[in-house]
């Protein structure tokens, strides 16, 4: 009896290891989902939603989403994120949240169902913890230094070309400072974006633009590391240089210019005085030619 006792033991003690390995490997399988899923959210929350909107940390340019899953079902947040201004004709509770932060127009979203549950689960979590969303990537590579300002002006005039071939910051946007005729009115005016953003906010931005024009036109033509450093330290700038400058709101789409306009309808009918000018004797050996032969 002793002796099968013993062979019993020896035998659990030989699959010890392999029982352990099996237990490790069961709670890996049901915990490895789960804490994927969190951080898929938190990179699509930091990456998409963070420049406007906070978990637990107070309004932004959007409201703050703690608790958003306490106040509006799960199909509700997926169709007001997906197109907020289309949405709220049909939902009161949409069309007030938009009053309430106007003029700031959210654009409509292109995440995918899977994201959206990201991040939703996300916020789930952090409200239950009563814990404030940080986000983990929204800081420079490396301290701003001499020449980084004049660098990032460069860039935003387009005097400089970013390296993956993205376009100019000036192509979308103005800035005072820029001269007579500014830039682009696509998008809003800088002047103040350093006072409107945080830096956390304005660096993820640059690092992953998240407004669906500007997502389209870097797409696969990502700031680098350096020009983020000195585009930021020209903004950075900005703020310094204008303390006072008024915020912009973010807008559907940009709208033109009254100088704009009229510089072009002046150039215009310079064009066509000056090409009626050059024109002018453009038939005269016709006429010249009609002349002669009705005097034969």
């Amino acid at each position: 009896m002793r002796i099968l006792k013993l062979i019993f033991n020896r035998k659990l003690e030989s699959h010890g290891g392999l029982v352990t390995i099996l237990f490790c490997l069961l709670v890996t399988i049901t915990s490895g989902p789960v804490a994927s899923g969190q951080d898929d959210g938190r990179k699509v929350f930091e990456t998409k939603c963070f420049s406007c909107h906070s978990i637990g940390g107070g309004d932004k340019q959007g409201p703050d989403l703690k608790g958003l899953s306490d106040r509006r079902s799960q199909e509700w947040i997926k169709s007001f994120t997906k197109s907020p201004a289309t949405f709220s004709r049909s939902d009161p509770a949409a069309a007030e949240l938009l009053k309430r932060f106007s003029p700031e127009i959210m654009p409509d979203q292109t995440l995918s169902n899977e994201e959206l549950d990201a991040i939703i689960d996300l916020i789930q979590k952090l409200t239950a913890s009563n814990e404030i969303f940080t986000p983990e990537g929204a800081k420079l590579s490396r301290e701003i230094r001499t020449g980084d300002i004049e660098n990032g002006w460069r860039y935003f005039t387009g005097q400089k070309r970013f390296q993956n071939g993205g376009v100019s910051c000036n192509s979308c946007h103005s800035l005072r400072g820029l001269g007579a005729l500014g830039g682009g009115t696509l998008g809003p005016d800088l002047t103040a974006v350093n006072i409107k953003y945080r830096d956390p906010e304005l660096i993820l931005i640059l690092q992953n633009p998240n407004f669906p024009t500007m997502a389209e036109m870097f797409r696969d033509r990502n700031l680098t590391d350096e020009e983020i450093v000195q585009v930021f330290a020209y903004l950075q700038h900005s703020k310094t240089e204008n303390p006072h400058a008024q915020v912009v709101a973010t807008t559907a789409a940009g709208t033109a210019e009254p100088g704009f306009l009229a510089i072009g309808f002046v150039i215009t009918i310079l064009a066509l005085v000056g090409l009626n000018f050059v024109w002018r004797k453009r038939h005269s050996g016709v006429r010249e030619d009609i002349v002669r032969r009705s005097k034969i």
